[in-house]
């Protein structure tokens, strides 16, 4: 029987346990977005048009990361289509297909999972309300690294943007602006799967597929992403950890997006069961309620918090 150097499998494993966590946390941003877009379906009914333009900025994020990435891969776009029942995009691969271009098809194929909540990520750190730069994370063996992610940073990332957002003062031209992207852009925020439809291929079939076909550049992707890991763990942890932060940062705010989508959905089918003049009464007092504690100097949750409820206790009342 032969014997495996446990050095070597050190090697493969501790990697392997940070992709595990972080393609846990990507299938869980898959799994919000298929539960969350189907309750899209319930102001369908009374709300065509609304649902239409969601429906069309969901494709519209979705096919742009597709194009974004194509055109930073040195792809040339051929055709972008955005309908508000689905779109493509179509790009022309520049030379051989060889490893680089390996990587830039499963890169355009992958986008809509990544760069969404990249456009988040960088306007709200052009708003200057992020910085995770000083998280200091560090474990060796594949027990204590999924240990510590699951019960130590995740935790920690989650609060925090979860108090960012609670604690923003939405009068603001921007943070509203913010508020309206993160709403609406995550829809769509996943790798597509056609099933059914003879002549079209959805992106994780597209994976999968060169992935397959291409076994030896496969191989070689897992093994420079390896080689890329130790690298970066060994000579350089601050940077390592920023880099692992913000990869767990990018699913957990398409999350957030997404639960605010189902908020508004919700607070829409509330509207639905109230008269025009009951919720103009209810957004009066939410208003007037956020406008007088802000001149008190409340805390900017207490005064968010208590606005919302504000509203919402007002339809459920005046039902």
């Amino acid at each position: 029987m032969v014997e495996i150097d446990p050095r070597i499998i050190t090697f493969f494993a501790v990697p392997l346990s940070y992709f595990i966590v972080i393609f846990s946390v990507l299938l869980i941003q898959y799994g919000t977005v298929n539960i969350i877009s189907g309750h899209i379906g319930r102001i369908s009914f009374n709300h065509p048009r609304l649902v239409r333009v969601m429906n069309w900025w969901g494709v519209f994020i979705h096919e742009l990361s597709h194009a974004l990435t194509a055109i930073a891969t040195m792809n040339k776009v051929k055709e972008f289509k955005v309908t508000s029942t689905g779109g493509h995009v179509v790009h022309e691969t520049s030379g051989k297909f060889g490893f680089l271009q390996w990587v830039a098809a499963q890169s355009i194929s992958l986008a809509p999972a990544f760069v969404p909540p990249i456009m988040v990520a960088l306007l709200m750190h052009y708003l200057g309300y992020i910085d995770f730069t000083r998280v200091n994370f560090n474990a060796g063996d594949p027990v204590s690294i999924i240990y510590t992610l699951y019960l130590d940073l995740i935790p920690f990332i989650i609060k925090t943007t979860g108090w960012l957002f609670v604690n923003l003062d939405y009068s603001n031209i921007g943070n509203f602006l913010l508020l309206i992207f993160l709403t609406f852009s995550f829809s769509s925020a996943k790798p597509s799967s056609i099933r059914g439809k003879p002549g079209t291929q959805g992106d994780i079939q597209s994976v999968i597929q060169i992935s397959i076909k291409f076994p030896v550049y496969t191989l070689l992707f897992m093994l420079i992403s390896t080689l890329s890991f130790w690298i970066l763990f060994m000579y350089n942890i601050p940077w390592f950890s920023i880099v692992l932060t913000y990869l767990l940062l990018l699913p957990v705010l398409s999350i957030f997006g997404l639960v605010f989508n189902y908020l508004f959905i919700m607070i829409v089918n509330l509207f639905d069961r109230s008269s025009v003049l009951k919720i103009i009464i209810a957004l009066a007092a939410s208003v007037l309620f956020y406008a007088g504690l802000t001149q008190y100097n409340a805390a900017q949750y207490i005064i968010n918090i208590s606005s919302i409820a504000t509203l919402i206790g007002m339809l459920k009342l005046l039902r």
